[in-house]
C-alpha cells in the first residue's frame, strides 16, 4: 500500500508531466467501474476540457486539481500511478486513463481492485470518506500539537500511528520503521509512554518519513508504478538481523498484515 513517502515522490515526479495540460477525455475500464464513487459519464463530462492546475497529496490520497473540480484517488492496497506515452497499450490492471491534450495519459492501475476514485466539486472534500476527520500531515505536525493529540488515543502504538485521525499518511509499513527508530514496541500502549517517549516518537515519525522520501527519490531505477522498499530496516525483514543491535527481527501476522520489530532494542 503506498503511504506518504511513496505518494509524495509520485506527486513530485508526475506533477510536472501533467500540470498545465488539458484533459481530453477520461476512460474507465468497464471491469473496474464498481471502484468509482461517481458515475463514469459524469466523471468524464465534468473533467473533459479542464486544465490540470496541480497534482497534490493529502495523507494517503492523491488529487488532480482542475479548478472547481478535483479527481481524488485513494489507491488503497494496490493502486499505482504513471504517465504513459501516447498510444501506449493499457494493461489488464489499468483502471482509469485521463487522456491529456498531447496524447499522454495519467493512469491508475490496481491489481488488487481496491482503489477508490471520487469527483469532488466546489471543494466539498468532506464527501470523501475519512477526509473530514483526517489529522495533520505526519511530517508537519508540531510537537506541541502532537503531544496534545496523542493523549486522546489510549491504544497500542502501531494502531495509533496508522490511525489517520491522529496524523495522516502512515500505514502498516512505515509504522514498523518509525517504532523501530524510536525504540518502542508496536504492541506497547500509549498510556505507558513517558514525556521523553512521546517526544522521541514524534522525532522518529518525521525523520523516518523524510528519510524514506529521500531513499525513494534516490532509487536509480525508480518508476512511479512500482514500489521498491528494499531500503527498509525492519518491515518485511522477519528473521533477519536487526541493523542496530543484531538481534533477530520478530514477525507477527494478523488479518493478513505483517508487523516486524526487534525484541532486542525496542521496549
Amino acid at each position: 500500500m503506498p503511504e506518504l513517502p511513496e505518494l509524495e515522490v509520485v506527486r513530485e515526479r508526475l506533477g510536472p508531466l501533467i500540470e498545465g495540460h488539458v484533459v481530453g477525455e477520461v476512460k474507465v475500464s468497464p471491469r473496474f467501474g464498481f471502484l468509482l464513487r461517481t458515475p463514469v459519464e459524469q466523471l468524464s463530462g465534468r473533467l473533459a476540457g479542464r486544465t490540470v492546475a496541480r497534482l497534490w497529496r493529502r495523507g494517503k490520497f492523491l488529487s488532480l486539481d482542475l479548478g472547481d473540480a478535483q479527481l481524488v484517488i485513494n489507491p488503497m492496497l494496490g493502486g499505482r500511478f504513471r504517465v504513459s506515452a501516447p498510444a501506449e497499450k493499457a494493461t489488464d490492471s489499468t483502471l482509469v486513463r485521463v487522456v491529456l491534450d498531447g496524447g499522454e495519459e495519467f493512469r491508475l492501475t490496481d491489481s488488487a481492485r481496491m482503489a477508490r476514485i471520487y469527483l469532488v466539486e466546489d471543494a466539498a472534500f468532506d464527501a470523501v470518506p475519512g477526509w473530514a476527520r483526517m489529522g495533520p500531515e505526519a511530517t508537519e505536525v508540531p510537537l506541541e500539537e502532537w503531544t496534545r493529540r496523542i493523549r486522546r488515543h489510549p491504544g497500542e502504538l502501531k494502531n495509533l500511528l496508522r490511525n489517520q485521525e491522529f496524523v495522516a499518511g502512515v500505514g502498516n509499513a512505515y509504522s514498523d520503521e518509525i517504532l523501530h527508530d524510536a525504540r518502542l514496541l508496536p504492541l506497547r500502549r500509549r498510556s505507558t509512554l513517558k514525556p521523553d517517549d512521546v517526544t522521541r516518537l514524534w522525532e522518529s515519525t518525521g525523520s523516518v518519513l523524510r528519510w524514506a522520501i529521500d531513499q525513494i527519490r534516490g532509487q536509480p531505477e525508480y518508476t512511479s508504478e512500482k514500489q521498491d522498499r528494499s531500503f527498509m530496516r525492519v518491515h518485511m525483514r522477519g528473521g533477519k538481523d536487526c541493523p542496530r543491535c543484531g538481534h533477530r527481527i520478530s514477525e507477527l501476522t494478523a488479518r493478513g498484515e505483517v508487523t516486524n520489530f526487534c525484541r532486542g532494542c525496542q521496549f
